[in-house]
Order: C-alpha cells, then structure tokens, then sequence
C-alpha cells in the first residue's frame, strides 16, 4: 500500500507542477474526439458542401480543435451548436429542430451555469466510451444535487442521437425550382410530416426516461452519502451508488419489461465503481485513524469540527554515506 501512495503522490505532484500544459492539452484531445465524431455525420446542404469538400476534414477538425481550446466556455457550445446544425443541413426540417433544442438549452441553463453545463459533455462521452454508469457516480461526487438537470439533459440527447442519425433524409423541399411563395406554402406541411415521423419514433424510445431516473437517484444518494460525517463516507457513497444503478435498472427489466443485457450491466457498473475509486484515490487519501474532534469557541459561536488529517507520502530520499578507513595508531617505540 506503501508504494501505491508513493506512487500516486509522485503522480499528483507532477500533475500540478505542469498542470498549465496538461489542462489545453487535454482540452485539445477533448477538442479533437467530438469534431472529428461530429463532422464524421456529413450531412451537410449542398449549398455549403462544397466549403467541406475544399478543406480536407482533418484540417477542419483541428482548426475547430484548436478553437475549443483557446475559447471561452460560452463560445465553444455555440461552436458546437453550429457545426452540429451544418452538419445535418441537408435535412432542413430536423437541422432546424437540433439548433432549437441546443440553443435553447445553452440559453437557459448553459450560459448561465458554466461549470455544470460540462456534465452534459461528461454524460454524452460516458455513454460513447461506453461507461455510462460512472457519470453519476463521479457527479454525485463533486457536484451540487443541482447537477440531476444536467444528467437529464445529457441522458436525453444520447438517447436521442441514433434517432436524429436514422432520420437524416434529404429536405422534400427543391429550392433550386420552386419560387419562394412555393417555398413558403410547403414549408409547414414539409416541417409537420418530418416532426410528426420524429415524434412517433421518439415516442417508441422511452427507456431514457427511467435511465433519468435511475442515474438522478444514483446521484442524489452518492451527494448526501458522501458528505456525512463518518469513515470512508465516499467510498461508501460510491458502493451505494453502484448498488442503486444495478437495482435500478434490474426494476427497469423486471416492471418496465426493458431490453437490459443484465450481465453486461452488472460487469459495467462494477468496473464503473471501481474507477470511481481510482478517481477518488488521487484526488485525496485520507488517514482516519488520526481523525479528532476540535472544539472551540469565540465570542459569538461555538464550534465542533471533526478533523481527519490527509495521507501524505513522499519517496524516501537516499543518504549517502562516505565510509573512509580509520587510521592505524602508530606503534610505540
């Protein structure tokens, strides 16, 4: 265990030391994974087309790369929005209800809390990378129960996105040969058909609703579990949470007759936990057999507070020795 916190302290440590190079790296590699899946949907109109077509789209998905990194929150959504939004253009009619969604949502919620519209990207990567059972988890952690709205929003579009993927069809609409009063009176009946099609697949897809469920609960209890005042209240948060997402979702093939594959639920929902753990891990260690209880007071308040002092390693150091060879006395005459 020793060499493990040794090893994790050494970890941290140069972590920090360099953490203004790792932090726009790292936000470049992020940069380059969601431009490289978004501008892989090539869908765009064909008055726009061939802006791709002259401008390969490994260039393009390291300009937009390099762009994420350098701005600001606020403005790298709206880069999202828009690249999603030209990417599917070809389909008028759902390009139209995408932006909405997604402009609607950053107006309302993601411009006004930073920090916590990034749990939307967290939950959508989670189910991508196929583990999306940690982001309740990781969460319930180090956000505010607040944080549930989020998880929502993200379960909802990664449910949704093989949806939108499986209805991209060609606009009925031919702008090169219709006039624009033509245009206009077939854009509702052109707008209904396409959202009517939408709403009743969406409809057939309704299990995202009790994955909501299930990952708000996990999240609820991993928050008020973890912040407790006891022993090893995160890592029982954690165990907690882990046993909520597998009940959960056994209740979701029991009473709402899912299609869960339940071996492979439980084997991601243990390795999701034990990643937790690791997370947990390096971002502190601490030593509850030295934890005590201070108390005192001042003029207006009296204070109670339970202490428990961090596991801090670090390498020992070697200690060099210089032996030299005593002297021998000098024999008497």
């Amino acid at each position: 265990m020793e060499v493990v916190l040794i090893t994790r302290e050494t970890v941290v440590k140069f972590f920090k030391r360099f953490e203004v190079f790792f932090l726009p790296i790292l936000k470049f590699l992020l940069g380059l994974f969601i431009f490289s899946r978004i501008l892989s949907i090539g869908f765009a109109h064909e008055i726009i087309e061939p802006f791709f077509d002259i401008v390969s789209t490994n260039m393009l998905t390291l300009l937009f790369a390099i762009l994420f990194t350098v701005m600001p929150v606020n403005l790298s959504w709206l880069l999202i929005i828009f690249i999603i939004t030209a990417q599917i253009s070809a389909s008028i009619e759902l390009a139209v209800a995408v932006f909405l969604f997604l402009f609607l949502v950053f107006l309302f919620y993601g411009r006004m809390a930073v920090k916590e519209s990034y749990i939307i990207l967290f939950v959508v990567l989670a189910y991508m990378f196929n583990v999306p059972y940690l982001a309740p988890l990781i969460i319930g952690l180090y956000f505010p129960v607040t944080a549930i709205i989020p998880v929502v929003i993200g379960v909802f579009i990664s449910a949704n996105i093989p949806i939108v993927l499986d209805s991209l069809e060609p606009t009925a609409i031919d702008f090169g040969e219709m006039d624009i009063p033509g245009i206009i009176t077939e854009l509702p009946t052109v707008f209904t058909d396409a959202y009517t099609n939408f709403a009743a697949r969406f409809g057939d897809s309704s299990a995202w609703v009790l994955e909501a469920v299930v990952f708000a609960m996990v999240v609820i209890v991993v928050y008020f579990v973890s912040r407790q005042a006891i022993d090893w209240s995160k890592e029982i948060a954690i165990g907690l949470g882990v046993f909520v997402t597998i009940m959960g979702f056994i209740l979701m093939v029991v009473f709402a007759e899912e299609s869960i594959p339940i071996f492979s639920m439980l084997m991601w929902t243990i390795l999701c936990g034990i990643i937790a753990i690791l997370v947990r891990l390096f971002d502190s260690v601490l030593d509850y057999q030295r934890a005590e209880s201070v108390q005192f007071e001042d003029d207006n308040n009296y204070y109670h507070v339970r202490v428990v002092p961090k596991v801090i390693m670090t390498k020992p150091k070697r200690v060099m020795r210089r032996i030299r060879p005593q002297a021998e006395p000098e024999a008497e005459e």
